[in-house]
This record gives C-alpha cells, sequence and structure tokens, in this order.
C-alpha cells in the first residue's frame, strides 16, 4: 500500500490552497516553476496566469534530482476537485466532471507522461497548454502533480502488507481569461442522498455541487435526518471550515455514529452557509433492507443503538416463555397418559 506524501512548493493564497505540511527525510528531488510572461501575479511560485481562448504557450517546470541514481518522473496535470473531508485537492487524475464545468484543464494538457532525469542534475520539463476555443468565465483550478516513481525509501512489512513511500510535489495552476472570479456569487446544489460507506464506516453521503466558477470557502453544513414514523432525529450532524473546488462535486459524508443502517424511508434536511450566503436543501431517500444489511456487515465499529437492544431483549423474553410453554404442554402431556 502507498502513502503518498505531497510537498506544495507552488502554495497557493489562502483563497486558492488548502494548508498542507510534509516531513520528509528522504525527499531527494525538487520542482520549481519557470514563470511565463503572462503571469497575472509575480510575488508566487506557481503559475496564475492571465489567458486568452484558443491561446497556446508551454509551461516549464524544473525538476533537479539531488541524488546519486537517475530516477525517473510521472507528470500529470490535475483539475482542482473537492475530497470528502471538504479541502480543494490537486492529486487525482481522470475524476468525473461536475457537470457544471466548462473549461477543463486535463483536455488542456497532455495525458500523464514519464521522464528520467540523471543523477545530480536539472531538467526543464515542459507542459503544453491550449486553451478552448469557446470563452469562459471565472477561475480554472488545478495542479501539476510530479511523482517520484522509483523512491530509495527503504520498504516496510507488516503482516504480508508492503508499506513504500511515494514522494510528490504539486504545483499550481489558476487560468483565468477576463473579469475578476472573486466578483463571482456561488451557487450550491444538491443532486441527491444516499447510504453509503467511506473507510469501512457508514455514512449517510449527500453530493453537492458547486456549479460556479469559483472557489468556495468557510462552508459550514448543518444536517438533520429524520426517519418516516418517528418521534426523534435519526442524525444530526454539523461540519464547519471546508471548501469547495469552483465547478467541482463534494460527496458529503454524514457520520451514523457507527450505528448501524435501518432500512426505511428518510429526509435530510441540510443547511449550508457561506459568506454570508445561505442554501436549504430539503432531500427524501430511501434504505432498502438490502443495503442496510450489506453496509452492516461490512462495517467496522458499529455500536448496536438501544432499538436493537430492545429486540435483543424481547427475542430472549419470547424464547423464555415459549420454552416454559413447551415444557408444560409436555407435562400436561405426561399427566394425561399416567391418568
Amino acid at each position: 500500500m502507498k502513502k503518498l506524501v505531497f510537498l506544495l512548493i507552488a502554495l497557493f493564497s489562502l483563497v486558492l490552497m488548502p494548508k498542507q505540511t510534509v516531513r520528509a527525510a528522504s525527499l531527494n528531488f525538487s520542482v520549481a516553476a519557470q514563470l511565463p510572461s503572462n503571469q497575472v501575479d509575480t510575488s508566487v511560485s506557481y503559475f496564475s496566469l492571465k489567458v486568452a481562448p484558443q491561446q497556446t504557450q508551454t509551461l516549464n517546470v524544473v525538476i533537479t534530482n539531488s541524488d546519486s541514481r537517475a530516477h525517473r518522473y510521472r507528470i500529470a496535470v490535475n483539475r482542482a476537485h473537492t475530497n470528502t473531508n471538504g479541502e480543494i485537492d490537486y492529486t487525482k487524475h481522470g475524476l468525473k466532471q461536475a457537470t457544471s464545468l466548462q473549461a477543463d484543464i486535463e483536455t488542456m494538457t497532455p495525458k500523464p507522461f514519464v521522464v528520467k532525469v540523471q543523477p545530480q542534475q536539472k531538467q526543464t520539463v515542459g507542459i503544453r497548454l491550449t486553451t478552448p476555443a469557446k470563452a469562459w468565465q471565472g477561475l480554472v483550478l488545478g495542479g501539476i502533480q510530479v511523482t517520484e516513481l522509483d523512491s530509495t525509501a527503504a520498504k516496510t512489512s507488516r503482516k504480508g502488507l508492503t508499506l513504500a513511500n511515494e514522494y510528490a510535489y504539486v504545483v499550481g495552476v489558476a487560468l483565468q481569461e477576463s473579469g475578476n472570479y472573486a466578483g463571482i456569487t456561488p451557487t450550491i446544489k444538491c443532486h441527491s442522498v444516499k447510504a453509503h460507506q467511506l473507510n469501512y464506516r457508514n455514512t449517510i453521503t449527500a453530493t453537492l455541487e458547486n456549479i460556479t466558477p469559483t472557489p468556495i470557502h468557510q462552508l459550514k453544513l448543518k444536517v438533520a435526518i429524520t426517519k418516516a414514523g418517528a418521534k426523534h432525529t435519526y442524525i444530526r450532524y454539523t461540519k464547519q471550515d471546508m471548501a469547495m473546488a469552483p465547478t467541482s462535486t463534494f460527496a458529503f459524508p454524514i457520520s451514523t455514529n457507527n450505528t448501524p443502517l435501518v432500512a426505511g424511508q428518510y429526509t435530510m434536511d441540510m443547511v449550508a452557509t457561506t459568506a454570508g450566503q445561505t442554501f436549504h436543501f430539503v432531500k427524501t431517500f430511501t434504505i432498502t433492507g438490502a443495503q442496510a444489511r450489506k453496509l452492516n456487515h461490512t462495517a467496522v465499529d458499529q455500536q448496536q443503538s438501544p432499538f436493537h437492544w430492545l429486540l435483543v431483549g424481547a427475542g430472549i423474553l419470547f424464547g423464555i416463555l415459549l420454552l416454559v410453554v413447551v415444557i408444560l404442554i409436555i407435562l400436561l402431556i405426561r399427566q394425561r397418559r399416567n391418568q
């Protein structure tokens, strides 16, 4: 199993990029961006570019191999997406696009490729960028991820599981054609709600979408889920200080607190707030018996609900009463035979 360590040398400002910190002793390479003439902000080390429709240019990054042997590096330009922690993430390639996406940085650049850099050498790698013919508004976010494929870090094994460190740098890329993207008012939609499982833990997942080409920050989601016919709220959950990438989806996992899923019809009431805006969503969804059994079977660390223990107690009591009745019937039959 690979443990991916990301170093963000091209730190976006707090408006664009989440904080990520790394402590790695085995790092033997570095990556730097060569900023072009159409750089909007020369005080930053990532690509912040003003572009035009159907424009072609080369983005150059310099890879420095400080090791005593040659290494291979995978170069991938990744579209910014929103991960399940509510963070803007630049480390996945080829994810499903949001329906609102108009300009995709992954289609403007080559597919992932590999370069080899000799020991104690620097190599400039050019990445061809071609913007679409149709103009867009707002901001396009992405990252150039440089991953060392043959790390010298020692591999360890635990109970037959091999662990290897894989190191990567991500150089940010922000593209804009016209206007101020910060002036765009964000809009969030809620598409669906369903029972799901994340890291072998049951969740209720609400799929949200930022349909506007601007990032969202300081997002707070407050959720209440009720079961049809029940007097009490099934789940209450609140999470804040989250972010969403421009024109991206967010599979928001709502924790069930490790309690088993119960089949039935439910209603989710969600309030999303960000930068003085409020969005209110009410969605109904169903958990089938088959879904509940399947997810409960594979979930870990489940705490049984009071209703579950009530059923268990009732089952035990019914079993005892049934046993008493059977014994009484046997005794009566024997007594009649003797008479």
